[in-house]
């Protein structure tokens, strides 16, 4: 849609209808999303007043032939008749769905296809939605697939143009998700694999004092074995591009 939903109750309503296209959205649905336990004194009314707001925004967008036909009225509820491929959340999982079968034999066309679903994020999932349970599931089912499509366009990045590549982007990310833990270990094994052993294990350090004092936990085993690894210059990890710095000065600095 070109022009923003006004009002918190149609864009929840228009929300639970696109979550789930051509499926059948109930009244007692409706009622939960919409207004939780403080149910106006006519809900049916008033769920029909926002209807037809929803009705009168679509008309405009699209026609009135459109709405007529698809925003179908039910005994018991409302459904928006469009195909998934019309609704942005099910063409992004489709793509990055397609990414992940093609991501083995052609990194390169998995990229694209990723770039292409993040592109269609424009803010956050259902932004503006204050729905209930069903909306916040979506939401954070929808967020989560996005930080996951994040993470494997960077794997594929790092797959196609090296370690130093992706640094900028990582250092970002950390800083915006640091409960997202394999991106702090991305971000460990990039730095190091480009010779900057030293910023690995600071940004070990920085990570855990960020959990420590946001949340009172501390890093998991896997990531505090990644950092180990870096400190032993574990061949696992492969080769830095670059000399790292003398053991006994790293060791100093997780002291």
């Amino acid at each position: 849609m070109t022009k923003p939903v006004e009002g918190a109750r149609q864009r929840t309503l228009l929300a639970l209808l696109l979550i789930s296209p051509k499926n059948v959205v109930t009244k007692d649905q409706f009622f939960e999303e919409l207004w939780r336990d403080k149910l106006p004194g006519a809900p049916d009314n008033a769920l029909q007043a926002i209807v037809a707001r929803v009705r009168k925004v679509l008309a405009s967008e699209f026609g009135e032939d459109f709405t007529r036909i698809n925003l179908v009225t039910h005994p018991h509820g409302y459904s928006l008749d469009v195909e998934p491929d019309q609704v942005d959340a099910h063409v992004f999982s489709s793509l990055t769905a397609e990414a992940e079968a093609r991501a083995h034999l052609h990194p390169e066309a998995a990229r694209d296809l990723l770039d292409r679903a993040l592109g269609l994020w424009q803010g956050s999932a259902l932004q503006g939605v204050s729905g209930g349970l069903i909306c916040e599931s979506a939401a954070t089912q929808l967020e989560e697939m996005r930080l996951s499509a994040i993470e494997a366009r960077i794997r594929l990045n790092i797959e196609i143009s090296g370690h130093a590549s992706v640094i900028s982007e990582l250092k970002r990310m950390t800083s915006l998700y640091p409960w997202r833990e394999q991106l702090s270990e991305l971000l460990m094994i990039s730095l190091y694999r480009t010779g900057r052993q030293a910023e690995a294990i600071e940004a070990y350090n920085h990570l855990r004092r960020r959990l420590v004092d946001g949340f009172g936990l501390e890093p998991s085993q896997n990531l505090t074995k990644c950092m180990m690894a870096v400190l032993r210059q574990d061949p696992g990890l492969g080769e830095p591009t670059r000399n790292t710095v003398h053991k006994k000065a790293v060791t100093a600095l997780v002291r």
